[in-house]
């Protein structure tokens, strides 16, 4: 399912709360999924998370594959090792479970990780896919919404071209 993507618990804290700085881009990516019919799957330990800020209820099941996490899964996180990343300031149990994450993705074959945290957990799957560890690509709200994450190439979508197409010198 290299099409499916898995949401991150910031991801789904910014999709479910208007006050956030980029829910409206949490939005537009969570209808180009829907209208693309991209699987959306979101881990039990997502669920762990997210449920300690609201309830799960106020997301819309009805769209999502929740996933439990099993020993397959457990195994390839623990291949990745987290140890590695591990920097002053992060909290351990935080970057176990983003590794638990991306190891349940990778070992279910999802195409994408969508997050709101840019620093921990798009960082660590960058890093991971760089170095050929796995194929997920991460996507960061922070880069706004564009379909960029969804070509092999990075190509830029059309209206992101558009946008910057003023900063070109007329001949």
């Amino acid at each position: 399912m290299r099409n499916a993507v898995q949401l991150d618990t910031s991801f789904l804290i910014t999709l479910a709360d208007p006050r956030r700085e980029r829910h409206a881009t949490a939005k537009q990516f969570f209808q180009h999924f829907l209208k693309e019919r991209m699987p959306m799957a979101v881990s039990a330990i997502v669920v762990t998370e997210f449920c300690r800020r609201q309830e799960l209820g106020t997301l819309p099941l009805e769209q999502l594959m929740l996933v439990p996490f099993n020993h397959e899964d457990a195994v390839i996180a623990a291949g990745f090792d987290f140890k590695e990343f591990k920097a002053d300031g992060v909290d351990r149990q935080s970057l176990k479970d983003d590794f638990k994450i991306i190891g349940q993705a990778h070992a279910r074959d999802f195409g994408y990780v969508i997050t709101d945290d840019a620093e921990t957990m798009f960082g660590y799957c960058e890093s991971l896919c760089a170095a050929g560890r796995t194929h997920l690509r991460g996507i960061k709200l922070q880069a706004g919404f564009s379909l960029e994450a969804f070509t092999s190439d990075g190509q830029k979508d059309f209206p992101v071209v558009m946008e910057t197409a003023g900063e070109y010198p007329a001949e």
